[in-house]
């Protein structure tokens, strides 16, 4: 790897990780320079020298002539090893089944990717009006849905504020304010579980929980559905089996 100034240390590798998840959640159309510099905040020299490394290494690539950056087949074969591991869906198929079949509704496997919440896998119930809120492989900004809401309740409050401000440009596009999320970091912490609409159509409601697989990863499960289903009882009752179902997959982690 070829060695460029002000790019050392612990600090910097996080920096360029960053990076790393911003180009993959826009590989399709490509990522450009100046939107990793909005999208990081980060100034635009350092951007740059942290995405020529990683098109260095061969993570990522520099398509022309539009400049757009997209990952490469270093981060490709990354995810292509990945699936020879015991894949996490397995590990709450039985459970998200369960909950689907019980609720009639749907229930969303989600893992926390950085600043964003990934969904992995989805069970539909039988009732016949869904909520499919989200597909499998889309990442929505922590705070934008049940399990989203439910790692942040994990966090520390500071850290809950940091991520806001990195993040700021997608909460306002969902509408949500620090202090909006805030209160729904807060009564997830009083209740166990989260409570959050649909902000994009305000047609759906979803209760969600997480809980820490180890010291540095979170997933959880929502269960979604339009609002005439989601009365304050039911999101009760939902809200409390989903607590239940996940206890056994809390990681005993070092205090």
């Amino acid at each position: 790897m070829k060695k460029r100034p002000g790019i050392t240390g612990a600090q910097s590798a996080g920096k360029a990780l960053e990076l790393l998840r911003l180009v993959s959640m826009n590989h399709l159309e490509g990522l450009r320079l100046s939107d990793a510099v909005e999208l990081s905040g980060l100034d635009r020299s350092t951007t740059h020298r942290l995405l020529a490394c990683l098109v260095d290494e061969g993570f990522v690539d520099r398509a022309e002539p539009l400049r757009r950056y997209r990952l490469g087949m270093e981060a490709m074969q990354f995810g292509l090893l990945s699936t020879a591991m015991t894949p996490l869906v397995e590990r709450f198929r039985h459970v998200l089944r369960d909950l689907a079949q019980r609720s009639g509704d749907t229930a969303f496997l989600v893992v926390q990717s950085g600043d964003h919440a990934l969904c992995i896998h989805r069970e539909e119930g039988a009732y016949p009006i869904k909520a499919l809120l989200v597909e499998v492989g889309t990442r929505r900004v922590l705070g934008a849905s049940g399990v989203g809401v439910g790692v942040l309740a994990r966090l520390q409050d500071a850290e809950v504020d940091a991520i806001y401000g990195r993040q700021k440009s997608e909460y306002r596009k969902i509408g949500l304010t620090l202090e909006g999320l805030r209160r729904f970091v807060e009564e997830t912490r009083k209740l166990g579980y989260s409570q959050t609409p649909d902000h994009t159509t305000g047609e759906a409601r979803g209760v969600g929980c997480a809980v820490r697989l180890s010291d540095t990863s979170y997933a959880g499960i929502s269960l979604a559905a339009i609002n005439a289903r989601m009365t304050t009882e039911r999101r009760r009752e939902l809200g409390k089996a989903l607590v239940e179902a996940l206890r056994p997959f809390e990681a005993i982690t070092r205090p």
